[in-house]
């Protein structure tokens, strides 16, 4: 084993396919060693350029899709937490203070799914209602800011009231 890597921690299947890739390479270099008439040449380079350094980094690279994955997953179990208690525009503050990319309305809703995105419109717009915020008014609101809808291209009137308990 090369020296000059540190050893890594692979999970779960990625780390029976790296264990089962580097028995068959050895597997196949006996094999070829052994009867180098059964090997086809693509087969013998294949072997012969194979090497340790070419694990490792397929192994590095598998790290870093399950650290990605972890921080996604993260990530969101956070903004579920958040989006039960804030404000959506809140919400998106908080995430993007602590978040290496931008986070926007949609990423937020495939985040925490459209249940609770609309659940926590539904307590905005409560909130609007009971500061005399009319539902065209809050409507004009959502849609100047980008607050997507759902359902429709813009927020009407009539949606905000669905969400503020009609009258």
């Amino acid at each position: 084993m090369n020296e000059e890597f540190e050893p890594v921690e692979i999970e779960g299947e990625e780390y029976e396919v790296v264990f089962a890739a580097r028995e068959a390479v050895g597997h196949l270099r006996r094999i070829t060693s052994n009867f180098p008439h059964l090997a086809t040449k693509s087969v013998r380079v294949a072997i012969e350029t194979w090497n340790e350094d070419m694990f490792r980094k397929g192994e590095l690279i598998l790290v870093q899709k399950q650290r990605a994955k972890a921080e996604r997953d993260a990530l969101e179990k956070r903004a579920i937490e958040l989006i039960e208690a804030n404000h959506v525009d809140d919400v998106l503050d908080m995430l993007n203070q602590d978040s290496s990319r931008e986070i926007d309305y949609h990423d937020l809703i495939d985040m925490v799914g459209k249940d609770r995105y609309i659940e926590a419109l539904s307590q905005e717009a409560i909130e609007l209602k009971v500061n005399a915020i009319s539902p065209e008014q809050a409507a004009e609101l959502w849609n100047n800011s980008g607050k997507p809808t759902v359902g429709g291209d813009r927020w009407t009137a009539t949606g905000v009231s669905v969400l503020m308990g009609k009258p």
